[in-house]
């Protein structure tokens, strides 16, 4: 998954919906928390489903491998009828029927550790597939996360979208008082109006944009198509959003203990060390087993069919040594593979580990980065929203044009977007560090 291409279209959407605001859907009565999203994602995702059932069929493997130390049964018969002619005379034939029975084991003793080096190579694969899940869970919770975040967003954006457009309508009010007085003129009223007006479609056009959220969110999770889903509005403390930040080397450190991918690339590297083992194997010799016990019968015989099967009853018992003395180069190719196997799979470890580091690095710095914005978009409100309320007096006494209030009126509305819209980045950003370092994630209250 590219976290930065998810994050980059949350901008854009952020941006999107910054000069439009949004409107609250019909909810249902509980809600989704993000907690019940996540659990619910994790357990109905179709990848993590198919890799839970990959997971069960090397378990299963793991099960064969052992059961290969041990020997091995079987049982067999066979039933024959035949037609033999007559010694004195060969046009009358006379049919003959026999049966035979048996019992045979093999056991292989020694094939150079071989069945030793592939059990604990099924178990290595057993942790493998479990850190695939983990890394499909790692992905998912990103996913949940950004697109959750992204319809807080968006409720909140409405809210100060909605507190504008009253605003718009009370100065629209006030404008057609003043008119009536004669304190301004029509067309001054008609700025008002029009102002008033442009608020109303920027909320239509915001509620497109908090329905596409939810439904980004909605088939994330797989919902069914009847299935609605309500995210419930929550409080963010200021104190979530500039809470300090670890060291980007202790963040890093954490990550690269919990991080499913990279503990997979050791797994990977002891694999392909046991498949090399296996390899050396071959040149040792093998070392088997084997016994068994055979019996039989025959209408020919003038025994009856106790007694052919007493007479008839046969044990054997045997030990053989193999040894390959010339393979066609086979053994040599696998094992030279099997080393070069070893030396691709350190490659990918120290390709992942750099991969986790430059991962970490650009969501540390764009922690550190949403949180300066956060900052210094809260300081920039306080003086714009001082800025208006002198603007606002002064319009009020007649000292100042509608032109001029609503110029004002539009830079307050974009800078508590634009707060917001750090607000939330700011929040996104810390809470994919904590995903990173296995964190557990809490948004809000």
């Amino acid at each position: 998954m590219n976290i930065r291409r998810i994050i980059k279209s949350m901008m854009l959407a952020f941006v999107l919906s910054s000069s439009s605001g949004v409107v609250q859907g019909q909810s249902n009565t509980d809600g989704w928390s993000l907690q019940s999203c996540i659990d619910y994602a994790l357990q109905q995702n179709i990848n993590i489903r198919k890799n839970r059932i990959l997971l069960e069929q090397d378990i299963t493997s793991t099960k064969q491998a052992k059961a290969q130390l041990l020997p091995s049964l079987s049982a067999s018969t066979s039933h024959n009828i035949s037609n033999k002619p007559m010694p004195e005379n060969d046009s009358i034939t006379k049919t003959s029927y026999t049966g035979s029975y048996g019992l045979n084991a093999s056991w292989t003793i020694f094939n150079g550790f071989r069945r030793r080096y592939d059990i604990e190579q099924k178990k290595l694969q057993e942790e493998s597939r479990k850190m695939d899940i983990a890394n499909s869970e790692f992905d998912i919770k990103i996913s949940i996360v950004t697109y959750y975040i992204q319809v807080l967003y968006a409720q909140e954006n409405i809210k100060t979208t909605k507190n504008s457009l009253e605003t718009s309508k009370a100065q629209m009010e006030r404008g057609r008082e003043m008119m009536n007085a004669g304190s301004i003129s029509k067309s001054d009223l008609a700025q008002l109006e029009a102002q008033y007006y442009s608020d109303k479609y920027q909320i239509v056009l915001a509620e497109n944009i908090l329905d596409e959220s939810r439904l980004q969110l909605k088939q994330l999770l797989e919902l069914d198509i009847t299935q609605e889903i309500n995210i419930p509005s929550i409080t963010i403390e200021e104190t979530e959003i500039t809470q300090p930040l670890p060291s980007k080397e202790m963040v890093y450190a954490n990550a690269l203990s919990v991080n499913p991918t990279i503990k997979n690339s050791y797994l990977n590297k002891q694999i392909a060390e046991l498949e090399t083992k296996k390899a050396k194997s071959s040149y040792y010799p093998t070392l088997s087993l084997s016994a068994g016990v055979s019996t039989g019968h025959s209408s020919l015989s003038d025994f009856n069919y106790g007694e052919q099967i007493k007479y008839n009853f046969g044990e054997n018992i045997g030990l053989s040594l193999n040894y390959s003395i010339f393979d066609n180069r086979e053994r040599k190719s696998t094992l030279e593979k099997a080393k070069l196997n070893e030396i691709f799979s350190d490659l990918e470890k120290e390709e992942t580990e750099k991969k986790l580091l430059k991962d970490v690095e650009t969501a540390y710095l764009d922690a550190v980065a949403a949180q300066s914005k956060y900052i210094a978009a809260n300081e920039n409100l306080k003086a714009v929203e001082s800025s208006y309320e002198l603007i606002e007096q002064k319009y009020n006494l007649g000292m100042k044009s509608p032109f001029e209030l609503l110029s004002e009126k539009n830079t307050l509305l974009n800078t508590r977007l634009a707060k917001l819209q750090a607000k939330y980045m700011a929040l996104l950003n810390l809470q994919i560090l904590n995903i990173y370092q296995d964190i557990p994630i809490q948004v809000g209250q």
